[in-house]
């Protein structure tokens, strides 16, 4: 899944970029220690992230360089602190009863992560952050979708529960197939709540400068090309990886060109 912007940040700014990814990065398998209690020991690493001291899960090296990103340009430690407070559910099985709770995560984990690369990259007021949440929230959900049979395999499931039995649906059904009909409409269920937050994103587009701009058109084009490969799939994601094909990855390329702006 493309990751906005990583490779398109001026030489100042690259090295920044890199090491806020790496502490998000890192933080995907903690390792609680044996028998420590998992609130006490993510209430503490959220206090030592948001103070800058070292993490006692994190490599030193990762956490100095996502701290000295933050001075170099101003950016909080509290949206590092707000990714350490997500990674807790990433211990154990990670399941939500409800969209509500996967929303919650969302905007613990991915919410911040993207606020701090808007920050860095200088968009910093309040219109301009809602749509960053909303790309967030859109990018987050879209990867999560495609490799939700690997997510699976790892105990991990980011679709709500309660939308699993209202399809009749389990989660061995959605790691291994087949797309039944119940499974077809669930995901073409997430693949809407996708959809709707990049749709919502789209305007930040039209607020950035030329380079930026066709950086974030390109990655919000070829998102959208990818719903619409699952949808041209019927909603099979166990028969062969959801890519695109050259043909479509050139119409992403010339719509982030001649496309709406």
């Amino acid at each position: 899944m493309p990751r906005p912007f990583y490779d398109d940040w001026s030489r100042r700014r690259r090295p920044a970029a890199q090491a806020l990814w790496h502490w998000h990065s890192a933080l995907k398998s903690p390792a609680v220690p044996k028998d420590e209690d998992v609130k006490a020991y993510f209430d503490e690493e959220r206090a030592r992230a948001e103070s800058g001291r070292p993490l006692r899960g994190m490599p030193e090296e990762t956490a100095s360089a996502a701290y000295e990103a933050c001075e170099t340009h101003g950016l909080t430690l509290d949206w590092l602190g707000t990714q350490v407070e997500a990674a807790r559910l990433f211990v154990g099985e990670t399941r939500f009863e409800d969209a509500d709770q996967l929303e919650t995560f969302v905007r613990l984990w991915a919410v911040p992560h993207a606020r701090l690369l808007a920050h860095l990259a200088g968009l910093t007021n309040s219109v301009q952050i809602g749509w960053v949440d909303e790309l967030a929230r859109g990018f987050f959900h879209l990867a999560h979708l495609l490799r939700l049979p690997a997510d699976l395999a790892r105990g991990r499931l980011f679709v709500p529960l309660d939308e699993l039995r209202q399809y009749e649906v389990s989660a061995e059904q959605l790691r291994t197939g087949p797309a039944t009909e119940g499974a077809r409409r669930l995901l073409w269920k997430q693949s809407v709540r996708a959809r709707d937050a990049l749709q919502r994103g789209r305007s930040l587009a039209d607020d950035l400068g030329l380079r930026k701009r066709y950086a974030l058109l390109r990655y919000w084009h070829g998102a959208l090309a990818l719903l619409n490969e699952l949808d041209r799939r019927d909603y099979d994601l166990w028969a062969a990886p959801i890519e695109l094909s050259r043909l479509r990855r050139l119409e992403v390329y010339l719509l982030m060109l001649f496309g709406r702006r």
